[in-house]
C-alpha cells in the first residue's frame, strides 16, 4: 500500500511530500522536496520495538497510527526534518517514531519509485472516474426523485385542499340539516305535548271520579227507590179516596144507575193503569241500578 502526503517541516517550515510504502514487516519512506536531493529510509519490526515497548502498544496498533499520522489529517502530530534524521512527535513532546534518511544516488531506485508512484496514481485516477460516474448518476436519479417528490407534494396539497373543501360543504349542509331538525322539533314541542309529559296523578285523580260519579249514581237510584216505597204507600189510599170521589160524584151527577156503573168500571182501569206504570217505574229504577253495579 502506497501513500502520499503533504506535510509541514517544523524545522524551517517549509512544504515537503512524503511518499510511503505499507507492508506487513514495517515501511519505507522518500522525502521530496523542491531543488533538493531526495532522502530514502525504512523502519522495520526490530527498529519499531523500542517505541512499541515505550507506548506500550502492539506492532498492528502502532503501524496503523502511524500510518494515520503520514496521511496529514492528525493536527497533534508534527514532523521534524533535520540533517539525516526525520522524526514525529505528539503535541510537540512524545516521539512516536524516528527513522535515519541519506541521499539517493542510484537512479534505479527513483525510477522504481517514480514507476510505483505513477501506477498508483493511474488507479487512484480510474478510481476518481468511477466515482465521478457514479456520482453524475446519482446526482441524475436525486434529481429525478426531487421533482417526484415536488409533483406528489403538489398533488397531495391539491388533494387536501379538494378534500378539506368537500368536508366543509359537507360539514356545513349536516349542520343545517340539524338545526332545521332542532327547529322542527322546537315547533312541535310548543305545539304539542307528549304523552310521556303527562303526569301519572291523572289516572288516580280519573279513579276518584269515577268512585264519586258511581257513588252518586248509587245514591240516586237508592232515593228514586225510596221515593216509589212511599209512592206505594201512598197510592192505594189516594186511589180509594179518589175511587170514592168519583163514585160519589157519579151517583150526584148522573141518576141512572147503569152509568153509575160504568164510571166504576173506569174508574178501576185507571187505577190498574197507575199500578202498572209503578211497576214499570219500580222495573226499569231496577235495571238502570243493575247497569250501574255491573
Amino acid at each position: 500500500m502506497i501513500n502520499v502526503s503533504q506535510l509541514i517541516n517544523q524545522v524551517d517550515k517549509n512544504n515537503f511530500t512524503l511518499y510511503s510504502e505499507w507492508e506487513d514487516t514495517g515501511f519505507k519512506i522518500m522525502i521530496l522536496r523542491s531543488c533538493t536531493v531526495p532522502l530514502s529510509g525504512e523502519m522495520r519490526m526490530e527498529d519499531a520495538n523500542y517505541y512499541i515497548k515505550h507506548l506500550d502498544e502492539s506492532f498492528d496498533t502502532y503501524l496503523e497510527k502511524t500510518k494515520h499520522a503520514f496521511s496529514g489529517k492528525n493536527a497533534d502530530i508534527q514532523f521534524f526534518l533535520e540533517d539525516d534524521t526525520f522524526t514525529w512527535k505528539h503535541q510537540n513532546i512524545l516521539t512516536r517514531g524516528e527513522i535515519a534518511v541519506h541521499s539517493l544516488s542510484n537512479i534505479l531506485i527513483l525510477s522504481d519509485t517514480l514507476k510505483q508512484s505513477l501506477e498508483h496514481f493511474q488507479k487512484c485516477q480510474e478510481r476518481a472516474m468511477a466515482l465521478e460516474n457514479e456520482n453524475e448518476h446519482l446526482n441524475k436519479i436525486n434529481t429525478d426523485l426531487i421533482k417526484s417528490v415536488e409533483e406528489l407534494i403538489n398533488k397531495k396539497t391539491t388533494m387536501e385542499k379538494e378534500l378539506y373543501m368537500k368536508f366543509l360543504t359537507l360539514l356545513n349542509t349536516k349542520k343545517k340539516k340539524n338545526r332545521e331538525l332542532q327547529e322542527a322539533l322546537d315547533s312541535a314541542k310548543k305545539t304539542t305535548q307528549s304523552v310521556y309529559d303527562k303526569t301519572t296523578d291523572e289516572s288516580e285523580g280519573s279513579e276518584v271520579e269515577n268512585k264519586k260519579v258511581h257513588g252518586t249514581k248509587s245514591s240516586k237510584t237508592r232515593i228514586h227507590k225510596i221515593d216509589y216505597e212511599n209512592e206505594q204507600k201512598v197510592a192505594p189510599k189516594s186511589s180509594e179516596k179518589n175511587l170514592k170521589k168519583r163514585f160519589s160524584s157519579s151517583e150526584d151527577t148522573s141518576p141512572e144507575p147503569s152509568t153509575s156503573k160504568g164510571n166504576i168500571a173506569n174508574i178501576q182501569n185507571m187505577d190498574i193503569d197507575d199500578t202498572i206504570k209503578s211497576k214499570q217505574v219500580l222495573k226499569s229504577s231496577e235495571e238502570s241500578e243493575e247497569d250501574i253495579f255491573s
